[in-house]
């Protein structure tokens, strides 16, 4: 048993689609969330960069004794997973990658997979690798697309209607591409899944669940699940404004965005990046 908080970040509202999955599979623990809005888009960020904000951010959480630690961000996956795990040995830290991986390879079939994600991210090839790693005998083909700023509109608040074009033209890349499965490679983008599914009608896959599964499955094994019957609460820090945070987030959500708090860490990225 622990009642300690589950911390959970991302560049800004996209972690809201993994925590509305952990919140439904484990609703009784606390969360900390983490939205470094104030650094978005990090797609467009050298991996150093990154790593020294995800470094920061996780220093924050541990502060805050989180439990363990959940990269809500593809790209934030990408360039620190493997960093911030050799950095902070003592908790647990996942990411969003490899649930996403293997959850498109359970749905495919006709091993044929589109990933929708930041240039970052795409340009990484992670999806790509993972599939491969865990697709063992199946041959599947990975096609990637990366957007440079599609995430950074959605943080900024995303119109369904006037920036649906924007979607249309991502999914639009894939055409003669016969894909069956599409990964919502970014956290932002499951958001606005419903826009997705206006100009693909094949298989859409979030990772949001399979990450929230590893991270209750990682908790249980260690008996470190709460003990509370209530419903948990969730504390929120920003590095952008609170007052923008909550009218982008109002619009996407539907948690009760209460328990807000604006953070500046300006200071502890100048102390990492002048070492």
């Amino acid at each position: 048993m622990d009642n300690r908080p589950i911390g959970v970040f991302d560049s800004g509202v996209g972690a809201f689609s993994v925590l509305e999955q952990l919140v439904k599979i484990m609703p009784n623990e606390n969360y900390v969330f983490f939205g470094d809005s104030g650094h978005n888009p990090y797609g467009q960020k050298t991996k150093q960069q990154l790593q020294t904000l995800c470094e920061v951010i996780a220093e924050f959480l541990i502060k805050h004794d989180v439990k363990i630690i959940v990269i809500a961000c593809n790209t934030a996956t990408v360039a620190s997973l493997e960093y911030l795990q050799g950095k902070f040995k003592d908790i647990d830290i996942i990411g969003v990658i490899e649930g996403g991986a293997k959850d498109a390879i359970k749905v495919t079939k006709n091993a044929k997979i589109g990933v929708c994600a930041t240039c970052f991210t795409a340009n990484s090839h992670a999806y790509k690798d993972k599939i491969e790693q865990f697709a063992k005998d199946k041959n599947i083909e990975v096609f990637e697309e990366g957007s440079i700023d599609l995430a950074h509109t959605i943080e900024s608040g995303f119109d369904k209607e006037k920036d649906a074009h924007i979607i249309e033209e991502f999914v639009g890349r894939f055409d003669g591409k016969d894909i069956d499965t599409l990964i919502l490679g970014c956290t932002h983008y499951p958001m606005i899944a419903d826009v997705f599914k206006k100009y693909y009608d094949g298989n859409l896959v979030d990772p949001g669940l399979s990450t929230a599964k590893t991270a209750m499955d990682i908790l249980t094994k260690k008996a470190m699940l709460t003990n509370s019957s209530v419903h948990g609460s969730i504390k929120y820090f920003v590095t952008s404004t609170v007052k923008s945070f909550i009218e982008v987030a109002k619009n996407l959500v539907d948690f009760e965005l209460t328990d807000i708090h604006h953070v500046d860490i300006e200071k502890e990225l100048a102390e990492k990046s002048n070492k």
